[in-house]
């Protein structure tokens, strides 16, 4: 074996373990958590999903698909997607630091969705603030045997890009640095979000939190 076919066979695994690399970080999230779940949605997909392939059953499996926002009551109330249910998860209200802490448990939120849908194969999309809470979320219901359950991974606020040098970027170009430069859905990806509160929306046991 010459140095050629050596140096051949090393380029070659090391190609191989880069596509393995590429390919775990591509099917996975943007905290590289765990994904027990379908798979990764962007929010502008999500969006087309949720407002314009609703009945069109010939579209893929995930049309009439249903969008679960899993923040707090606050953060759900201050802004989300228009037809977004929200079922919190772990945190139902305030943040466990602050006075008023109302936490969700792992098998209260299942059973809420269950109850909400009690299909297994409904097409299901988690969403929170940065794309975090909402993958324990849709890990949980995959858990549960939904099938068909996506994260939106950019979330609905979203984070920062940065480049190669860890640099902030400025992605609408305009100048300066700032949430609007969030990848999320109501930031850069600038898609349209309700404040207003629907009964049949908003989480019913903790329905007065949403006014206080």
């Amino acid at each position: 074996m010459n140095k050629y076919t050596i140096k051949t066979i090393i380029s070659g695994f090391t190609l191989l373990a880069l596509t393995a690399s590429i390919n775990i970080k591509a099917d996975g999230n943007r905290y590289d958590l765990e994904r027990r779940y379908h798979s990764e949605i962007s929010a502008a997909k999500a969006y087309i999903l949720t407002t314009y392939n609703q009945g069109n059953v010939g579209q893929s499996g995930f049309t009439n698909a249903v969008l679960i926002d899993v923040r707090t009551v606050e953060e759900y109330g201050a802004g989300h997607p228009d037809k977004s249910l929200n079922i919190p998860f772990p945190h139902i209200h305030s943040r466990p630091n602050r006075e008023g802490y109302v936490g969700q448990n792992p098998e209260q939120f299942v059973s809420d969705v269950i109850a909400a849908f009690p299909d297994r194969s409904t097409p299901i999309l988690t969403l929170c603030r940065t794309g975090y809470r909402s993958v324990l979320a849709a890990n949980l219901l995959a858990d549960a045997g939904y099938t068909n359950v996506r994260n939106i991974w950019q979330g609905f606020v979203g984070n920062h890009k940065v480049d190669t040098a860890g640099i902030t970027l400025d992605v609408n170009n305009d100048g300066t640095i700032n949430d609007s430069d969030r990848d999320g859905w109501l930031n850069y990806q600038e898609l349209p979000y309700s404040t207003k509160l629907s009964p049949r929306l908003i989480y019913a046991p903790y329905e007065y939190l949403y006014y206080e």
